[in-house]
C-alpha cells in the first residue's frame, strides 16, 4: 500500500470486523505490562484505534510493523507516541535477533491472505511470541471479489496485468472448500509448535456505504498490479460489468489464536 491517507477512508469493512471480533471473543489479553506486535499495521489507525483499546491500559508497548515504507512513515507521523512505535518490518522475511522471544502478543487484521510464504509468516510470529504468548490473526479465506479478478484474469485485455492474480492477490484459502482451511492452518501451527489453536471460519458479507465508488477506491489503494493503475477507471467499469452488484463483498474470515 502507498497510499495510507486515502486507505484510512476505505477501510470500513476491515475496522468493523477487527472490532465486532474482539468484542465478541474472550481473547486471553496479559493484564499487566504487555508487549504486542501489530504485524500489517497499515496506516497506523487501528494499531491506535481499536487493537489498543482492548487491552489493559497497564500494557508496556505496542509494535506496529509493515513492510510497506510508506505506511510506517505516515504511522510514525500521525500515531507513535511513548508507548506505541512502528518499524518496517516483512513477515515472509528473516525477523531481526532483536525481536524473537520479546512479545506477549502478535496480532495481525487482514493482512495473512496476502503472505504467500505461510509457513515463514506463522513460523516468524511463533518465533517472536515469547514462552506462553499468544497470537490472534484475522484474515480472508474464500472471496468473491477474488474470483471477479481472476476471471478478468484469463481476458486477452487484462492477462498482462493480471498474470500473478494467483501470488498477488488471492488468499492462499480462496479455494479451500468448507472446513479445509481449518484443517490447512491447525496442521501449519501445530508442525510450527503452536498449542491452543483455535480457528474459527465465518460467512460474512458487507455493504459499501458509498456503494461501488468506495470498493473502487478500497481496491485502488490495495492494488499490487505493475502499471493497473494507469488503466483503473477502465478496469473497474469492467469489473462492474461483471458483478454489477461490486458495492458488496462476499467472504470466509478466519479468524485464528494460538499459543507458543
Amino acid at each position: 500500500m502507498q497510499d495510507p491517507k486515502a486507505y484510512q477512508h476505505v477501510n470500513n469493512m476491515q475496522s468493523r470486523d477487527l472490532e465486532v471480533i474482539l468484542k465478541e471473543n474472550s481473547f486471553e489479553w496479559k493484564q499487566k505490562d504487555a508487549r504486542i506486535m501489530d504485524v500489517g499495521c497499515g496506516d497506523g489507525s487501528a494499531t491506535m484505534g481499536i487493537w489498543k483499546k482492548h487491552i489493559s491500559e497497564s500494557f508496556m508497548i505496542i509494535v506496529g510493523s509493515d513492510k510497506s515504507q510508506a505506511c510506517v512513515n505516515f504511522a510514525k507521523k500521525n500515531y507513535e507516541g511513548e508507548k506505541v512505535k512502528f518499524i518496517t518490518l516483512d513477515i515472509e522475511g528473516q525477523i531481526p535477533d532483536d525481536l524473537k522471544g520479546c512479545f506477549d502478543h502478535v496480532v495481525s487484521n487482514y493482512v495473512f491472505h496476502w503472505v504467500q510464504r505461510q509457513e515463514k509468516g506463522f513460523s516468524n510470529i511463533y518465533d517472536m511470541l515469547a514462552k506462553e504468548g499468544k497470537c490472534l490473526l484475522i484474515f480472508l479465506g474464500n472471496c468473491n471479489c477474488y474470483e471477479n479478478y481472476r476471471t478478468l484474469s484469463r481476458t486477452t485485455k487484462w492477462n498482462s496485468y493480471l498474470k500473478d492474480v494467483k501470488t498477488k492477490l488471492l488468499s492462499p484459502y480462496h479455494d479451500s472448500q468448507a472446513s479445509d482451511p481449518q484443517i490447512e492452518i491447525r496442521s501449519l501451527m501445530r508442525k510450527i509448535g503452536f498449542r491452543d489453536i483455535n480457528i474459527q471460519v465465518q460467512n460474512l458479507s458487507f455493504d459499501f456505504e458509498r456503494g461501488i465508488d468506495e470498493f473502487r477506491d478500497l481496491m485502488k489503494c490495495l492494488n499490487p498490479f505493475d502499471g493497473l493503475e494507469e488503466k483503473w477507471e477502465d478496469f473497474m467499469d469492467e469489473y462492474v460489468q461483471l458483478d454489477p452488484n461490486a458495492g458488496t463483498i462476499i467472504y470466509q474470515l478466519l479468524v485464528v489464536s494460538g499459543t507458543k
